[in-house]
């Protein structure tokens, strides 16, 4: 048994390469990115006709209006790989990724963008192949409550979906625009009291230098990894409508000089450093 912490995306790589023959997927919900990353990765083996692939997710309504599960990844998967399952369980919580009876992945992460970089994720991955049959079995108890969508099914229920949709978006535009206004300066009044909380006791300045430590401790990374990474796990801090401005002149994104200056004193103080060459970023001593 090992343990993933987040990032998640390397852990569903490995996965995805693990399967050549099943695949099973648990996850409430499912969006297209991984969806496309798993459909690319079995075709590669040349292994589409052969590999199955099970999904057992939550298509409810409030799930779908809201996005958190896309239902065109779904179609995508049935429209690009012969033999699909999908099983609809509504209220399934459990996050869990079986490839070939041999490998599982017990998870907090769904299957989705924010499973894979967006959020701070765990789990464990187990190979012991009696372990893995008694996950596969308790996880086919849950399949066998749910009920087994068609591909004609979702297509009628995403022009369904499409269309409470429409509806909600004009109900909303239907809201007082002073209304809307003054939530809007609500909403930045409580951002801005959480970012105090966040920097009560910490600079902007150690945030910035303790995560970029924690994500070079796992792999060597270019700035521009960098910046989408701390941007991932430090969204309020990383706000795209704020720039540096000194004499009136813009210098671009307040918080990437923030990261930028986060990396210069832990290069000066010989915690990471950077190969010109490779134009990669390494913790010191890794």
């Amino acid at each position: 048994m090992n343990l993933i912490r987040s990032p998640f995306k390397p852990a569903f790589d490995e996965f995805t390469e693990r399967v050549t023959s099943e695949c099973f997927i648990c996850s409430p919900y499912i969006t297209f990115g991984p969806v496309k990353m798993l459909v690319n990765a079995v075709a590669s083996k040349k292994l589409s006709s052969d590999v199955r692939i099970s999904i057992l997710t939550d298509i409810s309504l409030r799930t779908l209006v809201q996005g958190a599960t896309d239902i065109s990844a779904l179609l995508y998967l049935f429209d690009n790989h012969q033999n699909v399952s999908v099983t609809y369980l509504p209220r399934i919580h459990a996050k869990v990724y079986i490839a070939d009876k041999s490998y599982a992945m017990v998870a907090s992460a769904n299957f989705t963008k924010g499973g894979e970089t967006g959020n701070f994720e765990y789990g464990v991955k187990v190979t012991d192949v009696a372990t893995v049959r008694r996950i596969q079995n308790d996880m086919n108890g849950y399949k066998n409550l749910g009920a087994n969508v068609t591909s004609i099914q979702l297509k009628e229920i995403q022009a369904q979906v499409e269309d409470v949709r429409k509806t909600v978006q004009l109900e909303q535009k239907r809201i007082n625009r002073t209304i809307r206004l003054k939530s809007l300066d609500l909403e930045r009044d409580v951002e801005d009291n959480l970012i105090r909380v966040r920097v009560k006791h910490k600079t902007i300045n150690s945030i910035f230098s303790e995560t970029i430590l924690y994500l070079l401790s796992q792999n060597s990374m270019t700035t521009e990894e960098l910046h989408l990474l701390v941007k991932d796990i430090h969204p309020d801090l990383c706000d795209d409508t704020f720039d540096r401005v000194i004499d009136g002149r813009r210098f671009g994104k307040l918080w990437k000089h923030q990261i930028r200056n986060a990396q210069s004193h832990l290069k000066k103080a010989k915690a990471i450093i950077y190969d010109e060459e490779a134009h990669l970023w390494s913790k010191a001593g890794k």
